[in-house]
């Protein structure tokens, strides 16, 4: 809070204003070729309904704020024409001319940054041809929103935890404006940054696959920065792309789809693979024995994705979902178990369930949540120790893992095991409640298997089986003896837009013991 005060007191300084409207002496000539990923463009229709008052003409809380990142000029760009052009430049003075709040939203450090990218890499576009007025204004705009976000990044309260795409246009404009010495320190910071926010295992910390595959094209960006300006003073960069790219390539499923975990969707799937195949003849990298993140076992044709991950930082975890000790399962191109997944846009108070540990194939005491999420601070309380053990046998895979996110609630630790046979067909599954103080008979579990739509299901043997029936015919089954099943109702929100009608099997329960233990199996029928 103190932080929000301070900046805002600030922004609005008087003489904070004067430091902004400071005009560069240096004309900018563009940038070109520094944008990696793939641009899906929009139709030519889309374009067209845009009007040149967009943004004077529009409630400033009715504009979408992906409009203020000016996203739209690649658009523009590669549809080409010289309406759209034209176009391009009215849209361009029409913003500025609307002079927003410095302290609106339309100016947080992450929108800042991309617009400061989209009006540099796209100068050539709408800039190189135009008359010397309007070149005049447009490179202030950008020497503005520079100096704007350099200022900002020094306050931030965490300065580690900022995206990388904040550093990375300010890296890029420096160059052009001339600020050496800003350049050679961002440089520092950025190699700091990347320590920061990459584990061990060369995951970054969101254990987010997109959030990945974006932290690689920034830093493959930042790269072909620094060649550009003929700097050499990272040597190391191109092994921390690789590293990630290695673990990036991991994260398919045997139906081609990413697994869903801390926010994942398949909305932006395209941009994951391209990013993953930028690297040709890259090994893929093992996450079988990894400590943070998600373990990743391949045997024979079923792939299991199991997360461990340890949250740390409530900026980078922002988007965390209360998962823990979830799982993931597919087979012969075919994806069984799931996570419900997450929307891409807002959909209203719904939107924070699919957060929830009841959205993942996981366990639960008393339908709570693992973790206290947070909409602003991504979460409130956390496991404070989760442990696992990973172990490969000349049959099986073997992971075990355990988290404390009952302990102070319930007085609980949950353990999880997982035991994989190579030929892919068999998952033993234990699930240990283990009460560290008197039970309390009243505490009830849940363990879910969230199943793919399409999947039909049907208890059998007393209500201790569900057969399953793949959409390609194959049938598998769930059991646990001595155990109570049932079939409930459930959402997929895998594509990141619609939801989509599923079910889930749920193993259900009191907890009766001071070590409760939980047995089931998921077989193949054959």
């Amino acid at each position: 809070m103190f932080y929000k005060i301070i900046k805002y007191l600030v922004i609005k300084n008087f003489l904070y204003k004067i430091y902004l409207l400071v005009p560069t002496k240096k004309e900018f000539e563009g940038i070109q070729n520094f944008n990696v990923a793939p641009i899906k463009k929009k139709s030519l229709n889309t374009l067209l309904k845009i009007n040149e008052d967009y943004f004077s003409s529009n409630p400033e809380n009715k504009i979408p704020l992906e409009m203020h990142s000016f996203d739209w000029l690649n658009d523009f760009k590669k549809t080409g024409g010289i309406n759209l052009l034209k176009k391009a430049r009215h849209l361009i003075l029409d913003w500025k001319n609307c002079d927003f709040n410095l302290s609106s939203n339309v100016w947080n450090e992450l929108l800042i940054a991309k617009r400061i990218i989209n009006l540099s890499t796209n100068f050539d576009y709408y800039g190189t041809s135009a008359n010397k007025e309007f070149k005049t204004i447009t490179t202030n705009l950008i020497f503005f929103h520079y100096k704007n976000l350099l200022f900002l990044k020094n306050l931030y309260p965490e300065k580690y935890d900022i995206d990388l795409e904040v550093s990375k246009s300010l890296l890029l404009t420096s160059s052009f404006f001339g600020k050496k010495n800003d350049f050679y320190k961002l440089i520092n910071f950025i190699k700091k940054q990347t320590v920061h926010q990459i584990n061990k295992d060369g995951f970054h910390k969101s254990i987010n696959i997109f959030e990945q595959a974006k932290f690689i094209n920034n830093l493959i960006e930042i790269k072909n920065i620094l060649l550009f300006n003929k700097n050499n003073s990272w040597s190391g960069i191109d092994n921390i792309i690789i590293e990630m790219t290695s673990v990036l390539k991991n994260f398919f499923h045997k139906d081609q789809t990413l697994p869903l975990f801390n926010a994942t969707n398949n909305k932006q799937i395209d941009y994951v693979r391209y990013i993953a195949n930028l690297q040709k003849d890259l090994k893929v990298k093992k996450l079988f024995e990894i400590k943070d993140g998600i373990v990743v076992v391949e045997a024979s044709q079923t792939k299991v994705f199991f997360d461990v991950t340890k949250p740390n930082s409530k900026l980078l975890n922002k988007r965390m979902h209360s998962g823990t000790l979830s799982f993931e399962m597919s087979h012969d191109n075919e994806k069984i178990i799931t996570n419900c997944g997450s929307p891409e846009k807002y959909l209203g108070k719904n939107q924070v369930f699919f957060r929830y540990s009841a959205a993942h194939s996981t366990l639960t005491i008393n339908n709570t949540n693992i973790s206290e999420l947070s909409e602003k601070n991504g979460y409130k309380r956390i496991p404070k120790n989760i442990k696992n053990s990973s172990e490969e046998k000349k049959d099986f895979y073997k992971i075990t893992a355990s988290h404390d996110g009952y302990k102070n609630n319930y007085g609980v630790l949950i353990r999880r095991s997982l035991k994989i046979s190579k030929n892919g067909l068999l998952i033993f599954g234990s699930d240990e409640i283990l009460n560290l103080k008197k039970v309390n008979k009243n505490n009830t579990f849940e363990i879910r298997f969230h199943l793919m739509p399409g999947i039909a299901s049907a208890l059998t043997n007393n209500d201790e089986q569900v057969i399953l029936k793949l959409k390609n015919g194959m049938a598998w089954y769930l059991r646990s003896e001595n155990n109570k099943l049932r079939i409930d109702e459930s959402l997929y929100m895998g594509s990141g837009s619609q939801p989509l009608a599923s079910t889930q099997i749920v193993i259900y329960g009191s907890i009766s013991k001071l070590k409760n233990v939980v047995k089931w199996e998921l077989k193949k029928v054959t």
